[in-house]
């Protein structure tokens, strides 16, 4: 049976950490781990948990941990992590397991690299942005040829030439903005 576990741990996407409560370090790590943080699971071990994370967010990391190890509930957070070659990544981060093993107690966690769903928010907010503005000027041109009285045939043109124009560059935004969701 313990071969058994020890493959399914070991075998894991996610990286699987094991932590002693009263000390917040390290007893375990998957290779999981190792990889989730560009180093070798074996460097993981002995860090106190807290070191996973941005300094910045050194509080409120802390603060979850000790959420996280009042009960067996099941509890789940995202939360960012720092790799050894210093990329910030976005984490889903689960726990519910305490146990006791040689009168300590012990929590593990299993983070998921979700830092994608960081990219995708950001190509979104960018996107959005380059819409808005050909969409903005083909509004505001539609409202001029609507609601003003128009004074000659050219300037009814050249209104009609803008709005092409607008209409083009939406076009070419919502192209780019496939291209780039194909690719990614």
């Amino acid at each position: 049976m313990h071969y058994f576990l020890n493959s399914l741990i070991e075998g894991a996407s996610d990286a699987i950490f094991v932590a002693d409560i009263a000390s917040g370090l390290i007893v375990y790590a998957n290779r999981a781990a190792g990889k989730l943080f560009d180093c070798e699971a074996s460097d993981l071990i002995g860090k106190h948990q807290s070191q996973l994370h941005p300094p910045e967010e050194f509080e409120e990391i802390t603060q979850k941990f000790r959420d996280f190890t009042t009960s067996d509930e099941y509890k789940e957070t995202t939360a960012h992590i720092l790799t050894n070659s210093g990329t910030k990544k976005l984490v889903l981060i689960t726990a519910a397991n305490m146990f006791e093993m040689d009168n300590k107690m012990y929590a593990s966690a299993y983070f998921k690299d979700i830092s994608h769903v960081e990219q995708l928010q950001k190509i979104a907010y960018d996107q959005s942005h380059l819409v808005r503005r050909p969409l903005a000027n083909i509004l505001g041109i539609a409202k001029i040829l609507t609601d003003a009285p128009i004074a000659s045939e050219e300037e009814k043109k050249e209104l009609l030439t803008d709005l092409y124009f607008e209409a083009q560059q939406l076009d070419n935004v919502v192209k780019a903005v496939i291209l780039k969701a194909n690719a990614g």
